[in-house]
């Protein structure tokens, strides 16, 4: 991940980078060692002599990788005490950095499993890339609908995989930016979703409780205390003013019946005498029927997860192979969606393993590239396959079993060389190789070097900023119209906010004040042009 930062950095944004690291030696010491104009400082900690050396006071940024959320922190609290600058945290645990962000100043903690989950998961399925962006009190989202009246959209790509941005027109364009307008559910409606999901609910606890056989079993008893109630509401002795039992009475004496608390009745006619003794035998087989479907679902349960086996049959499912940080987060993605999950994990005390179990995904243990270990996940019958190990071995290897086993089998990778990611999506046929890296360093590099930036879109292997632009007194940007700002494949206009009241789409011939904030989806030299011409002439970047 520091590698392709730095890699970013340099070629990308040709940015002076230095890093600190215990050996240029070891791990991708080399690689990064050889980037043209990186300055190496080797340090076995990020304490303040570190810093001191790496020349914190005149940096722009400061990029914390290390895969140790605490020390990071550590290491970025030390630093705001040498320095003010720019922080951005590399954290494993998303909700960490939801909690400590706002108490940081200008300091960020990003995810990059949290931001090349989506990826995965849009690749599995076979969609776009679900990203959720809320600024201005507006929900942006990718889509390839235009919008209708109610939603304003802007042409982002004229195709999916992200050639021609932001075009003029919207004519060609395949890809949109939305901005989603909030409306109350009408309450009616949300009564009829509540009770529907009570329904599903329940109905879903049902059969997970009771096996197939077992409830076969269930459900045949209680049909036959169902028609032992027939029975004696037809014979019963008895009789109503008109002729019948009532109902309630049959139900009545059946339910006694089959809790074998009924007296016998010998003057009963023959049909009744008969339904009694139907319906005591069926009440007191369904006792341990019930019994055994419990204790049979709550020890089978233990068993599978124990085992690392399914506990039955499963279909158009997705395989997700390695249940590591990033993949943990792609499992309970899909299982957030609605889609039928099978993990495979060869390491038994993987902490992904637990938080499967919680959310009800289940895991087979073994080598995923043993085609037997795909066989126990069922992988002749799933939707598609995602393998995202840290291996690239394991997840290339794995990949080539399944198509062997099915040639239409949708299949999404994790490789780290990016490269190498397109040069297998292209050559073997895989639906997408992608890598975590390489989706997320691009967006590290944002945060570092773009002050104005709230939010990215990835749009296939390009990147789009949605950044905030200041309007300051004697700016270029000072009484021009919102047309002087907006260039197409460049920057595009989304909102103004002035004195608190936020204009969604201004028109060409807005006229930009000072104070003005102008909410823009730009390409990031697009957006280093527009923060410099909002900006005072004699006030530099």
């Amino acid at each position: 991940m520091a590698f392709r930062l730095v890699e970013e950095l340099v070629y990308r944004h040709r940015e002076n980078v230095t890093v600190i690291m215990p050996s240029r030696r070891r791990n991708h010491g080399p690689q990064i060692s050889r980037v043209p104009t990186v300055r190496v400082v080797e340090n076995d900690q990020l304490d303040a002599d570190a810093f001191s050396a790496a020349r914190i006071g005149t940096a722009r940024a400061l990029a914390l990788m290390d895969q140790d959320d605490v020390g990071n922190i550590h290491a970025a609290l030390r630093a705001l005490e040498i320095a003010s600058i720019r922080i951005v945290v590399r954290v494993y645990n998303a909700s960490l950095g939801t909690h400590l962000d706002p108490l940081l100043g200008d300091c960020v903690l990003m995810s990059d499993a949290s931001m090349a989950s989506p990826s995965f998961v849009a690749a599995s399925l076979g969609e776009i890339a679900p990203r959720y962006l809320t600024v201005a009190g507006r929900t942006l989202y990718i889509s390839t609908d235009k919008g209708s009246r109610n939603r304003l959209s802007w042409p982002i790509s004229r195709t999916p995989d992200g050639t021609g941005l932001l075009p003029d027109d919207d004519t060609d364009a395949k890809l949109f930016v939305t901005a989603a307008q909030r409306r109350p559910r009408d309450l009616v409606a949300q009564s009829k979703h509540r009770i529907r999901r009570g329904i599903t609910k329940i109905w879903d606890e049902f059969c997970e409780i009771f096996d197939r056989k077992l409830r076969f079993a269930s459900v045949l008893l209680i049909l036959v205390i169902v028609a032992g109630s027939g029975l004696i509401w037809e014979y019963h002795a008895v009789k109503a003013a008109d002729g019948h039992l009532a109902w309630t009475n049959a139900i009545y004496i059946a339910l006694l019946a089959a809790a074998g608390g009924i007296d016998p009745d010998l003057a009963a006619p023959a049909a009744e005498k008969f339904a009694h003794t139907l319906v005591s035998f069926a009440g007191v087989l369904l006792v341990p029927v019930l019994t055994a479907s419990v204790v049979d679902n709550l020890v089978d349960r233990k068993l599978a997860a124990e085992s690392g086996r399914l506990r039955g049959p499963i279909s158009d499912h997705v395989i997700v192979i390695g249940l590591g940080n990033v993949g943990t987060q792609v499992a309970l993605q899909l299982r957030g969606l609605g889609v039928p999950v099978v993990g495979i994990e060869a390491d038994e005390n993987s902490r992904g393993i637990a938080a499967a179990r919680d959310a009800g995904i289940s895991v087979v243990y073994g080598d995923a590239s043993n085609a037997a270990t795909l066989q126990k996940a069922q992988v002749r019958k799933c939707r598609a396959l995602v393998a995202v190990t840290s291996n690239d071995i394991v997840n290339l290897e794995a990949a080539l079993h399944a198509h062997s086993m099915r040639n239409d089998l949708r299949t999404v990778l994790r490789l780290f060389e990016p490269d190498l990611a397109e040069r297998a999506q292209r050559h073997f046929g895989m639906a997408a190789s992608l890598s975590v890296a390489g989706v997320a360093a691009a967006e590290f590099a944002a945060a570092m070097t773009h002050r104005n930036v709230k939010a990215t879109f990835p749009v296939g292997r390009h990147l789009l900023l949605v950044g905030e632009v200041k309007i300051c007194e004697d700016a270029e940007l000072d009484g021009r119209e919102v047309d002087d700002l907006d260039t197409p494949e460049q920057l595009r206009v989304l909102a103004i906010t002035r004195d608190g009241d936020t204009q969604w789409a201004p028109g060409p011939t807005h006229i930009m004040r000072p104070g003005d904030t102008v909410l823009v989806l730009a390409t990031r030299r697009a957006l280093s042009t527009a923060v410099v011409r909002a900006s005072p002439a004699e006030q530099e970047e």
